[in-house]
């Protein structure tokens, strides 16, 4: 049997995983990707109303690579976010005018980003394997570790420098691994769906925190909102046996009037919540990436986002100085311990902080009556009048943390790359 041997394999093919493959090979590495789904059909519609939000920081990033033009007719701007509190005092408006900016963040429809992100992958040369699985990876030996991918007709054995694994919370290939993970189960769900308002969203965000835990509304296009309704699981499930009309009079009641009469758009799905962290997301020759190494709570919309800092961030460790013409050189060896020790130190502050925040925003808010909500209510009102508290909530929300911009915006177009 033969044996392929990429410089780098990559479980998982995802918004992360594929962002991850497209960039790696157009930094000179040559890419293996393996996806458990179907391969792509460009020319079938899909009926997919799902939407990412991208902070400002992610939509950046994308821009720098080359890669927002493709998407940026279909995204939806966040212009302004409103955090108020469900039967309390406190509220917080952020505008994107007050920070010199457009827009604190973009929400790109599924069906917009995904087909790029594959067209990426094409035409940065990278392996693509769709219908394929992890079937067994064994210890590294030497600068290789090998893996074993079971596809749609046989199994096949690969040995790479680089084993990446971004195929999601559950993660086999972290298991594979034996990565240790903290997990902690919410007692909510979320339920997700779209609604369309009587008037228009003009760009608004809000997220609303109520003694069930946040309720949050987000632009969409065609004058759509997506709501993330997060509750106890019984709850949920509840609403889910409801009639449309009786979820959206409970749903109007929680949220209120400020956008007319909320009516149905889409189908409802509803989503476990879970805080998934491996502290150390490295093992010998092999890493973790997006929601294989961290994945948390709804909750102000972080998740994506801090799984595309992931990407940057492996980006800038693997990198390690400039060629004669500007752009960037990178290590010979991807999976040389050095570079995953690199890689796992720059990332832990962001990743933990966000870990951290939404951890808090998603239990600590909770039931904050008495003295407890008056606090809350007049720290929010502090927040809304003190330029730099908004400033500084801002900042963070629209994920502009640092990254190596020079190394994303003098990446290699697709196919010049240089190993």
């Amino acid at each position: 049997m033969s044996v392929q041997t990429p410089d780098i394999a990559i479980i998982g093919g995802g918004p992360v995983g594929s962002l991850a493959a497209a960039t790696l090979s157009r930094a000179g590495y040559s890419v293996a990707l393996f996806e458990r789904g179907a391969a792509p059909k460009p020319d079938t519609t899909r009926p997919d109303t799902r939407g990412y939000a991208l902070a400002a920081g992610s939509v950046q990033l994308l821009d720098d690579l080359g890669y927002w033009s493709s998407v940026a007719d279909q995204a939806t701007p966040i212009r302004s976010i409103v955090v108020s509190r469900r039967g309390g005092l406190g509220r917080v408006h952020l505008n994107a005018r007050d920070h010199g900016r457009a827009a604190l963040g973009q929400v790109v429809p599924a069906a917009a980003l995904d087909p790029m992100l594959n067209e990426a992958c094409r035409a940065a040369g990278v392996d693509l394997h769709y219908d394929s699985t992890l079937a067994g990876l064994d210890p590294a030996e030497g600068d290789r570790r090998t893996l074993h991918i079971e596809g749609a007709k046989d199994e096949a054995t690969w040995s790479a420098r680089l084993i990446l694994a971004a195929d999601g919370v559950s993660s086999p290939t972290r298991k594979a691994l034996g990565l240790p993970v903290q997990r902690l189960r919410y007692d909510a769900d979320a339920l997700v769906f779209d609604v369309r308002p009587d008037r228009p969203h003009n760009g608004q965000a809000f997220e609303r925190f109520t003694d069930e835990g946040p309720l949050a509304l987000l632009p969409q296009a065609d004058g759509r909102m997506n709501v993330v309704w997060v509750a106890p699981p019984q709850t949920c499930e509840q609403r889910l046996e409801q009639g449309e009309a009786e979820r959206l009079r409970e749903l109007q009641a929680r949220f209120g009037w400020t956008l007319g009469r909320l009516r149905p758009a889409g189908p409802v799905v509803r989503f476990p919540l879970e805080r998934v962290h491996a502290p150390d997301p490295v093992a010998e020759r092999a890493l973790l990436l997006g929601n294989a190494a961290h994945s948390v709570h709804p909750v102000a919309g972080q998740g994506l986002n801090l799984s595309l800092r992931d990407v940057a961030g492996l980006l800038g460790a693997l990198r390690t100085g400039r060629q004669v013409d500007g752009t960037p050189a990178f290590a010979a060896d991807p999976g040389a311990a050095a570079v995953l020790e690199a890689y796992a130190k720059d990332r832990r502050q962001d990743v933990g902080s966000v870990v951290a925040a939404t951890d808090f925003l998603a239990r600590g808010l909770l039931h904050a009556a008495g003295l407890r909500g008056h606090g809350l209510g007049a720290g929010m009102m502090a927040v809304d009048r003190l330029r730099p508290a908004r400033d500084a909530l801002a900042r963070s929300a629209m994920g502009l943390g640092p990254l190596p911009r020079h190394t994303l915006a003098h990446l290699p177009a697709a196919g010049q790359g240089t190993p």
